[in-house]
């Protein structure tokens, strides 16, 4: 993995929405954590750069598989980055077994606990710890992006900083540069010790994207509005901008993603095509990889300038 750092081809600002220069060459393979007694599988997007601009982890929700943001990885990496989705045991596929609708929505809620993500997080770092030491991953030399969806988007959220009541405060790793989450959510808002201590802490470049329909999968606990808090509250960027939020007119749940597993399309309604928006949601998000992950100003210029012009009226583009 050297040479020189190359997420972009030379010649300016290519448009970050459409697909990449680089070929992607996909992987499955798992990871065992002994002390532990959980085996994690993963699928890991190379692309066929001289070096990858960086790495972006992803974290599934609930219900979801390693296949979990397909679309988004796949697309990232034809930019330049390696990514890599984590399936985690307990809150995976496996939980939602072969029963009636509200049986499953039960099971989702039973494994939507404190415990359970907190055993994410322990995923997530293990795999960190495995960078450049296990030949199925990625060098430990790449910078880290992480990001999320639903659950997976609360875990991206601990794991960068926010101070949840029950979990131990753990600084981020020193590897991980910028954080994206996808449907982002801050539960019981009112519970100690309050959103702006909770966030305070969140300190990396952070973008949040949801949607005005954006409201749960079913489950009743979570509003639009609420999956725009953890934006509200954390604190601004000191140099410019990092810090974003974008919210797509009409996006629902399953939307942001990235590939519904079988079992979640099952209890939900998913879209039979792709959301209109899914071009700009991917135009924003390799644009912020580009520019915090890779160090790129262009890119976080673009981001600030240009891409704002590009969504519909019902759409909501925020930055600070």
């Amino acid at each position: 993995m050297d040479g020189p750092l190359s997420p972009l081809p030379a010649g300016g600002m290519p448009d970050p929405g459409a697909a990449g220069p680089w070929q992607v060459l996909t992987r499955l393979g798992d990871v065992h954590d002994t002390r532990r007694a959980r085996t994690l599988p993963f699928k890991l997007y190379l692309p066929d750069a001289p070096r990858p601009g960086g790495l972006i982890v992803f974290s599934h929700g609930l219900g979801g598989t390693r296949e979990g943001g397909a679309r988004w990885l796949e697309h990232w990496a034809s930019h330049g980055f390696a990514a890599l989705a984590v399936q985690h045991p307990g809150s995976d596929a496996g939980v939602l077994g072969n029963g009636s609708p509200l049986g499953l929505r039960r099971a989702l809620k039973a494994a939507m606990n404190p415990d359970e993500l907190a055993r994410r997080a322990d995923d997530i770092r293990f795999v960190f710890s495995r960078l450049g030491h296990d030949p199925q991953l990625p060098g430990a030399e790449l910078p880290i992006g992480l990001t999320g969806h639903s659950f997976g988007a609360v875990t991206v959220q601990l794991l960068a900083g926010e101070r949840r009541a029950g979990h131990p405060a753990t600084p981020p790793d020193p590897r991980l540069r910028a954080v994206l989450a996808l449907s982002p959510s801050a539960r019981q808002p009112d519970a100690p010790p309050g959103l702006a201590q909770r966030f305070a802490h969140l300190r990396l470049p952070f973008m949040g994207i949801t949607g005005s329909r954006d409201d749960g999968m079913g489950l009743s606990d979570i509003s639009a509005a609420n999956r725009e808090l953890p934006y509200r509250h954390v604190p601004a960027g000191l140099d410019g901008p990092s810090k974003y939020l974008l919210v797509f007119g009409g996006g629902n749940h399953l939307d942001f993603a990235g590939q519904a597993s079988q079992a979640e399309a099952g209890l939900f309604a998913v879209r039979r095509e792709p959301a209109a928006f899914q071009p700009k949601l991917l135009a924003a998000g390799t644009a912020f990889w580009q520019a915090h992950l890779a160090g790129d100003a262009a890119a976080r210029r673009w981001l600030v300038t240009d891409f704002p012009g590009r969504l519909r009226p019902t759409d909501r583009f925020e930055f600070k």
